[in-house]
């Protein structure tokens, strides 16, 4: 067994382990799901044609450790661009609340809100042979903008969301608007399986951490599957 290969199972027993006794994701607990529209800037490209398209799309917003509000705790957003890559083969990212100056992008940051903080993909991808992170931020909300027990009540998300691609320097690009829609029933929400893995069309994760990430997912939903 090598080194990767036995790190990679370290995390998926410990992700398991800490699902099991959470009884929930070890980590974004609690969501509130919405179905959303995903739409290209008509100038912007990448290289990256599953990104040049319009998509139906589900996004989850979560905070990373479940504190209670108003605590400050990273929060989390997860989209899924559904049947990017042909039928039941989707696109997923996932954003926690980070800082958009090169070093700091990398960051996992406590926020007051969904809108208090851009949030990005910390980890790159390989785009083209390029290194490029991505991030999203809630556009026209006010402060810290919606607390997450609010849009577990809305019935739509009225929330707007913009994309954005960079490098590991450099300034933003907003590539794409995302639009939430109708929210999901929660027993929907929770049953969303979400995974950086789900990936291609020119978007590959980079980079040691990420290989590390599909098996601690799996040891994630692993746990969550054996409490029911």
């Amino acid at each position: 067994m090598t080194a990767t290969t036995a790190t990679a199972a370290g995390a998926a027993s410990l992700f398991e382990a800490l699902s099991r006794l959470r009884r929930k994701r070890a980590f974004h607990p609690f969501g509130a799901g919405f179905a959303a529209s995903f739409a290209p800037a008509p100038s912007q490209r990448i290289g990256v044609p599953t990104l040049e398209g319009e998509h139906g799309a589900v996004v989850r917003l979560s905070r990373s450790l479940g504190l209670p509000e108003p605590l400050p705790d990273p929060c989390g957003v997860a989209l899924r661009l559904s049947d990017a890559h042909g039928e039941g083969r989707h696109q997923d990212f996932l954003f926690a609340s980070s800082a958009r100056a090169p070093l700091a992008r990398h960051a996992l940051l406590p926020s007051r809100g969904f809108a208090d903080r851009p949030l990005s993909t910390l980890l790159p991808y390989r785009v083209g042979g390029r290194l490029t992170l991505f991030s999203v931020r809630v556009l026209g909300a006010a402060g810290p903008g919606p607390k997450l027990a609010d849009l577990r009540e809305r019935s739509l998300g009225e929330l707007e969301l913009e994309l954005s691609a960079a490098g590991l320097v450099g300034g933003w690009r907003p590539i794409a608007t995302i639009a939430l829609g109708a929210r999901l029933p929660p027993d929907e929400t929770e049953q969303l399986r979400f995974d950086p893995t789900n990936t291609g069309g020119g978007l590959e994760l980079a980079g040691l951490l990420n290989r590390l990430r599909g098996p601690s997912y799996a040891g994630s939903q692993a746990g969550r599957r054996a409490v029911g």
